[in-house]
């Protein structure tokens, strides 16, 4: 120790155990982001899977309501009325589900390149003021600069995700409210399917 009292020297066997320390933890950091890509992915594919269903028998819905409406079989074009009421908040919810799994995704984004950018600080932060270049300096600034940037995104996209969850709430209470009616339309010759 030729140091100040207080200031230690790393020992090279404690650099080694923190390097491979961060190789440990970037390989289980890539892992975890491959499984979550790989999650996300299987969600887009259900939901997509399932989009294509409700287009199905919304096609096939559709059919059964004019025939019914053409009839004049009010009881039955209740019961379609509400199927279809049923399947629009559906199609609405898997909407919803893409919505919030596409600002998931964009989280997962901007964490991996927080961690990239703080990765990148530590490094800067690590360096003796007096061994940083310009050009270190600089970086380092940018570098905090962007942390910034990425937290305030990080923040704009929690705010939208509990906006989207507000109207969804909303639109659900909406939707019970609507369903839980015995009649849907009071007055039949005032709507017509085109």
């Amino acid at each position: 120790m030729d140091g100040p009292p207080g200031e230690e020297e790393d020992s090279p066997v404690e650099e080694e155990d923190s390097e491979d320390d961060a190789l440990d933890q970037s390989t289980l950091d890539k892992q975890d982001l491959q499984d979550v890509r790989d999650y996300m992915s299987e969600c887009h594919a259900r939901i997509s899977h399932h989009n294509a269903k409700l287009d199905k028998r919304a096609k096939v819905l559709e059919k059964e309501l004019r025939v019914a409406m053409d009839s004049q079989n009010h009881e039955l074009e209740q019961k379609l009325l509400k199927s279809w009421l049923h399947l629009v908040h559906e199609r609405n919810t898997l909407v919803r589900k893409q919505d919030d799994l596409n600002s998931l995704q964009n989280e997962e984004d901007l964490e991996e390149r927080c961690c990239v950018v703080l990765k990148e600080m530590r490094r800067y932060q690590n360096m003796r003021d007096t061994n940083k270049t310009v050009h270190d300096v600089e970086r380092e600034e940018q570098l905090e600069e962007e942390y910034r940037d990425i937290l305030k995104k990080r923040e704009m996209l929690l705010r939208i995700r509990d906006d989207i969850n507000t109207v969804s709430m909303e639109e659900e209470a909406e939707f019970q409210s609507v369903i839980e009616k015995p009649k849907l339309l009071q007055d039949q010759s005032s709507c017509k399917v085109s």
